[in-house]
């Protein structure tokens, strides 16, 4: 093996192990550094806030270097909001929700279900009756208040046709249970803790809500499904059989725009603790199959799919022969393009050099130099040094030398100048003493 090759080949090894180091020392520090991340959950009384602080609680005890914050928000519509504008990084919202075209799916938590609830002497048997009532509704950037809408609408009734009310869950269970509202529609998971209240209060019942596959040809996002029997009392039950309603999915998202470190370390405190998510909340049960999440419209975030992919054998895996015979023609032509840039740096250097040596020069030979003129010379080559380190064009070592060169240069070139400024002042001083001692001459041979 020739010196050159081996010297080649010793350059490539140091410089992996080099890139090896800078990169472990990065991660490194990447994982020590705490990250703050904020997931909106919509409001405190929905099982969406319930499952975001079960997993806020998971990131506390088994990843403390991942801060997650849940905050209390208007809906699935405010939250697609907040992710667009940076506001939050993780949030929850319905499938069904039209999400921005930044909005990447991380996992499907737990179904929703429609939920109508009326109080139990209105009257009201069927969705069509809702019309001139007044219904109690989530807030108005809410999924669940545009899932009315959809609903209603499927039912032929418009805004016009009813009174809609937009109140907290709180106030709506006092509101239908004192008979100030005639009818409460909420998206919640089946048993959900508010609705029960309502409930056992005796004073309102569920209404079953039909045609869950014709809604679907309108949006696909819905499915069919029941609240069970004696979701919300065993005896007497309630619902007293299976209800059918359509459901949707509760999802996680995330904006793409996220670091998909963090959100692959989200995804793994989900499923990697999905055993003891289901211990804080029972909705943990329901996570959706990574295989399923396919069948959702929104694509996944990279994070999540790194997750996801992870047992899956990499493209470097599955292409590590052709890779290595690559990476060995990389090793030779980068070697060979960083000799190339070395010597056209030191080239660059010594160019500056001789430059400034001419300046110098040419100040040394020059009878009358002007201090202006050689100064804008030396700061021009300084300026064009500076440029060319910012650009690459000259290493940190070639600046340095270059950076004392200049110096040194510079004083010189200014010596220089003050040295002949200041024999040209003797001369002129010693020009005009002789041209005073030549007067005072002639003055004494006249007065003789």
């Amino acid at each position: 093996m020739s010196r050159s090759v081996r010297n080649i080949l010793i350059a490539f090894v140091l410089f992996t192990l080099g890139l090896t180091a800078i990169g472990g020392a990065v991660l490194w520090l990447d994982a020590q550094r705490e990250r703050t991340v904020i997931l909106g959950a919509g409001d405190k009384a929905g099982e969406a806030y319930v499952i975001a602080s079960a997993i806020a609680k998971l990131a506390r005890k088994y990843d403390p270097k991942l801060r997650i914050i849940v905050a209390e928000t208007g809906g699935s519509g405010q939250n697609n909001r907040m992710l667009q504008q940076g506001l939050l990084q993780l949030a929850t919202i319905q499938a069904d929700t039209r999400a921005g075209p930044g909005i990447r799916l991380v996992t499907s938590l737990y179904p929703d279900a429609f939920q109508l609830l009326v109080r139990a002497d209105s009257g009201i048997t069927s969705i069509a009756d809702l019309k001139g009532r007044t219904i109690a509704l989530p807030p108005r950037e809410s999924g669940q208040y545009r899932s009315f809408l959809f609903l209603t609408r499927h039912y032929g009734l418009t805004v016009r046709d009813m009174r809609m009310v937009s109140m907290s869950s709180r106030a709506a269970v006092w509101a239908i249970t004192h008979g100030a509202v005639d009818a409460l529609f909420r998206v919640r998971a089946p048993g959900n803790p508010e609705i029960r209240e309502a409930i056992q209060s005796g004073k309102v019942r569920l209404l079953p809500i039909e045609h869950s596959q014709a809604l679907k040809l309108t949006e696909p996002a819905l499915e069919s499904g029941v609240i069970p029997a004696g979701s919300y009392r065993g005896a007497p039950p309630v619902p007293r059989e299976n209800l059918p309603v359509p459901v949707v999915r509760r999802l996680l998202v995330s904006s793409e725009d996220v670091d998909p470190d963090i959100v692959e370390r989200v995804t793994s405190l989900i499923y990697d603790h999905r055993l003891e998510l289901s211990e804080i909340t029972p909705l943990g049960g329901f996570l959706a199959d990574p295989a399923e999440l396919g069948r959702i419209a929104l694509p996944l975030h990279e994070g999540a799919r790194r997750y996801y992919e992870r047992d899956k054998p990499s493209f470097l895996q599955e292409n590590a022969e052709v890779l290595a015979l690559y990476l060995t023609i990389l090793a030779g032509v980068a070697s060979l393009l960083l000799r190339l840039n070395t010597r056209r740096q030191k080239q660059r250097v010594d160019a500056y050099n001789r430059e400034l040596i001419a300046i110098y020069n040419e100040a040394v030979l020059d009878e009358d130099p002007k201090p202006e003129v050689y100064r804008d010379k030396m700061m021009g080559v300084f300026a064009r040094v500076l440029k060319d380190a910012e650009d690459g064009n000259i290493n940190t070592s070639g600046f340095e030398f270059l950076s004392f060169a200049w110096d040194e240069l510079n004083d010189a070139v200014i010596e220089v100048m003050q040295e002949k400024m200041q024999a040209g002042k003797k001369a002129e001083t010693a020009a005009g003493e002789a041209a005073g001692g030549c007067g005072m001459s002639r003055g004494r041979g006249r007065s003789a």
